[in-house]
């Protein structure tokens, strides 16, 4: 059957989320398939049971070694301890709408290396997928970054492509964040790695297009890997760029993340990896992703939210169990997001393009600005706000003068009084004139002549008699 573009992305969504599940998982979860999907059942079920009725057609495409950890047979015929190329198959790490990856080790003898290997999935459906595969490889080849998933190397084996790539082992970023228990500042410095990585790829003309927490991985050391350039798009061949791969592909894989103009087909740049950054900054800040969707919600109603729904601040939106997995308070955790981190957040969700951020770098910058306490590009450029900025950026400063300000109005107050003394006990005696012959009534108040001569204490500190 012909899928359209719709079809086919929304296929892909939910293939993401059966292939996980073992054969008769499978089975009971397409007899649960929502009635708005019916018309993707005989290709969701083609594409996830074809044993079921092309037992002939789906032989080991290798011999398998049971020398390995044993597996389940994958939607490639591939199984645990099977050889491909120089590499033995150890198990299965996951598998998704195109393709699975499997942990793999160097067999041959040449060095020791565990990698994961990457298998493009062949079915009748989806046999545009080895140019998909051969465009990811060259993208992966001109990628070089301590962010982004190395590639070692690919190759072809019976007709069936790989590619071999450095095995991350971590978890998404999401769920590292939340197991960590990290504070605001901790997920964005890590937030900070993924807009390097992504800048990066920018720069070498290359847009990811797929950016989600399954494909940002954390490792135990705290440092993030940018996976998955399958449907990564090079934007220096956007003019020629009309191959079918394209026109299948340039719509959203995962919509979840995807922005307006992805969404419609329109053409893409960087800006929509603007945006799905911050779609992953929201989830990161607030625990909840802007649009509350429903789990089985269509194509149509994901492409309906994102295009005209106001997005709620995140300050306003947090999950209940997002302040206790941030070592937080609810309001604390509103208070430390509201201002600037909506400020940012909103930016980078803009729905017009040229809204947003201009680059990865200017939402980096932005972050950086936020850090030291400085006004933020983000927000308008308000005397009152750039002016309480500066106050809480030098508050240490100011209280530092404010307690000197404080000290010499202390001082000139004492010393006026000690001069105001002075005067009121010299006068009398060094008045020229005796007193007035007016008698005063007793007790009276003393009133100082007009002209009068107030002498004070003054010591020479200079050391020389002659000052």
């Amino acid at each position: 059957m012909g899928l359209s573009i719709r079809q086919m992305a929304m296929m892909s969504r939910l293939l993401d989320e059966a292939l996980p599940l073992d054969a008769n998982a499978r089975r009971a979860w397409l007899e649960r398939l929502p009635p708005e999907y019916q018309d993707l059942a005989q290709a969701l079920r083609d594409a996830l049971l074809p044993r079921d009725h092309e037992a002939a057609l789906h032989q080991p495409r290798f011999t398998p070694d049971f020398t390995g950890e044993e597996s389940p047979w994958s939607g490639c015929g591939l199984h645990g301890g099977a050889r491909v190329g120089p590499y033995q198959l150890i198990r299965l790490l996951g598998a998704g709408g195109m393709a699975e990856v499997w942990l793999a080790r160097r067999a041959d003898g040449a060095f020791k290396r565990e990698v994961a290997l990457k298998f493009p999935k062949h079915s009748g459906l989806r046999r545009d997928l080895q140019q998909r595969f051969v465009r990811e490889r060259d993208i992966l080849a001109s990628l070089e970054h301590p962010h982004i998933a190395r590639l070692y190397d690919a190759g072809t084996e019976d007709g069936l492509s790989y590619l071999s790539m450095e095995y991350v082992q971590g978890l998404p970023l999401t769920d590292w964040c939340d197991g960590q228990r990290l504070r605001i500042s901790a997920r964005l410095e890590l937030f900070l790695q993924v807009v390097g990585a992504v800048q990066y790829a920018h720069d070498q003309q290359v847009i990811h297009r797929d950016l989600k927490p399954s494909n940002i991985l954390v490792t135990e050391t705290g440092q993030v890997r940018l996976l998955d350039f399958g449907v990564a798009k090079l934007l220096e061949s956007e003019q020629a760029d009309h191959t079918q791969l394209t026109s299948i592909y340039g719509r959203a894989l995962t919509p979840d993340y995807a922005s307006p103009e992805l969404l419609r087909g329109d053409p893409v740049d960087a800006h929509t990896d603007i945006y799905s950054l911050g779609v992953l900054l929201y989830e990161l800040l607030a625990g909840a992703r802007p649009y509350r969707l429903e789990r089985a919600a269509t194509f149509g109603m994901i492409e309906h939210a994102v295009a005209t729904l106001e997005i709620c601040k995140p300050s306003m939106r947090l999950e209940p169990q997002a302040p206790a997995a941030r070592g937080s308070t609810q309001e604390e955790l509103t208070r430390q997001l509201r201002g600037d981190l909506d400020a940012i957040v909103l930016k980078a969700l803009a729905k017009e393009p040229a809204e947003r951020y201009p680059s990865a770098a200017a939402l980096a910058e932005d972050l950086h600005r936020y850090f030291r306490g400085e006004p933020i590009e983000a927000l308008p450029p308000h005397f009152t706000y750039r002016l309480r900025k500066l106050m809480l950026r030098n508050r240490t400063t100011l209280a530092v003068v404010a307690l000197a300000a404080i000290a010499i109005l202390a001082f000139g107050y004492a010393f006026r009084r000690e001069a105001t003394n002075s005067v009121e006990v010299s006068a009398p005696v060094r008045a020229a004139a005796p007193p007035a012959a007016t008698p005063r009534a007793t007790g009276a108040a003393f009133l100082p002549p007009a002209h009068s001569v107030a002498v004070l204490p003054f010591t020479n500190l200079s050391g020389d008699a002659k000052q």
